[in-house]
């Protein structure tokens, strides 16, 4: 079953994060993420601690070793 999302509790840790932006002087978040091409259509990327792999099919020149990076994209939009 799955469970549903915490509001009050996602909104209190938003109010701190922006609480604490607030007091510290920066006022916004920089996420860095890096991307490699390591063969063909085949990348390797990292955003913080995790990393990705993502690859075409066969017939846009990739070897199909994971999700296409318009996988990741529509994933996230789900989220």
């Amino acid at each position: 079953m799955a469970k549903r999302i915490d509001l009050a509790k996602l909104k209190d840790a938003f109010d701190d994060g922006y609480e604490n932006r607030k007091q510290s002087g920066k006022g916004s978040v920089v996420l860095r993420a890096t991307a490699a091409l390591v063969k063909d259509a085949f990348l390797k990327g990292r955003i913080g601690r995790f990393t990705f792999e993502c690859d075409e099919p066969p017939s846009r020149g990739g070897e199909d070793k994971g999700p296409s990076p318009l996988e990741y994209f529509l994933i996230g939009a789900a989220f």
